[in-house]
Parts: C-alpha cells; sequence; structure tokens
C-alpha cells in the first residue's frame, strides 16, 4: 500500500473540486431526506400509542452504530479521505440530533406541558440543535421532570460525543494518508 499515491485535494482543477464536492454536497442532502423522513415517523398527535415509536428510535439507534463503523470504512477506502470525513462527521451528527428529536417529539406529544411549547419535528430537532450548541435561546424550555432529564442526558453526550467523534474521523482520515504515504510524517507537520 506504500506505493499507492495520496491525491491532493489542491492538485485537481477547478472542474474536479466542483465535483467531488459537489458530490459530496449530494450525498450529504440525501442524507439529510433520509433522517428527516425517519424523524417524520414519529407521530405528533397525543393518544398515538408510543411503543412503535419506541421500537423505532430503538432500531435508529442501531442503525446510527452500524453507520457510523461504515463511514470509517469509507473513510479509510476513500480517495479524499478528508473529505470523506467532513461528510461523516456531517451526517453522524444530524443523526444523533434526529434521535435526540424523537425523543423530545414523543415527551411533547405524551406530556404536552413536558416543554414551554408543544414540540413539533421541527422545533424538536431545534431544541436538540441549541442544546448541541450550547446556545440556549430560551424559546423552548423542558418544564417536567422528565423533559429536563432528557435534556442533561444530551447535554452530558453531547461533550463526549463532539470530542470523540471528531477525535475519531480525524483519527481516521490521518491514519489512512499516513499509510498510503509509507509512513509517519513528521512530528508538527500537516496532513493535507
Amino acid at each position: 500500500m506504500a506505493d499507492e499515491t495520496v491525491p491532493k485535494f489542491t492538485d485537481l482543477t477547478r472542474g474536479e473540486h466542483f465535483r467531488l464536492i459537489g458530490a459530496s454536497v449530494l450525498r450529504i442532502v440525501i442524507g439529510f431526506t433520509v433522517i428527516w423522513f425517519a424523524l417524520s415517523l414519529v407521530p405528533e398527535t397525543p393518544g398515538v400509542d408510543l411503543a412503535g415509536p419506541i421500537l423505532v428510535i430503538i432500531a435508529c439507534a442501531a442503525i446510527y452504530v452500524w453507520y457510523f463503523r461504515r463511514q470509517l470504512k469509507k473513510i479509510k477506502k476513500s480517495k479524499f479521505p478528508q473529505l470523506a470525513a467532513v461528510e461523516a462527521l456531517i451526517l453522524i451528527a444530524t443523526m444523533f440530533l434526529a434521535v435526540f428529536a424523537a425523543i423530545y417529539v414523543m415527551e411533547s406529544t405524551a406530556v404536552p406541558s413536558a416543554f414551554s411549547e408543544d414540540l413539533d419535528h421541527f422545533t424538536a430537532y431545534y431544541f436538540a440543535l441549541t442544546i448541541l450548541a450550547t446556545v440556549g435561546f430560551g424559546d423552548i424550555t423542558p418544564v417536567s421532570n422528565v423533559a429536563r432529564a432528557t435534556a442533561m442526558v444530551q447535554m452530558a453526550i453531547d461533550i463526549a460525543f463532539i470530542a470523540v467523534l471528531v477525535r475519531i474521523i480525524s483519527s481516521v482520515a490521518t491514519n489512512t494518508i499516513k499509510a498510503r504515504s509509507g509512513g509517519s510524517p513528521a512530528a508538527g507537520s500537516s496532513t493535507d
């Protein structure tokens, strides 16, 4: 594998840049669409049996783990590991937030007073994102103990999620480049 050349993104033509980035953006948009569709399966109306959506969330968690592993393999095989890593980070983070958004929709549906306002799919995703970003605008707040506990769990997981996810994915991309170039770069040098 040492004789395999490591392509440099900067050596590509403008058209090749456009095609690579365009394909990546298209895959991300398709990923967003699939994730949003999965989130839309969570009912927003009270009185709906939540056993189905809970099973969907468990299935989504299993799919999430499978997808994460698949993305790591994809980065290793990619011609441009850094681009694959960025794509993976975006989609994995989007899936992570969708799982919490689904939980928030179910809580809001089961107990309408759980939050300061009723949550639909979009506002639940927005709320999950504001927690991840630690923005906390205050427009939506968890009111019930269950909603607060869920928000606290997300906050705690978010701290580790960001650090671990970025570390794992960037390490896979960096190690792939090192392996292709026949060794490790000198200490302190950057990889392209």
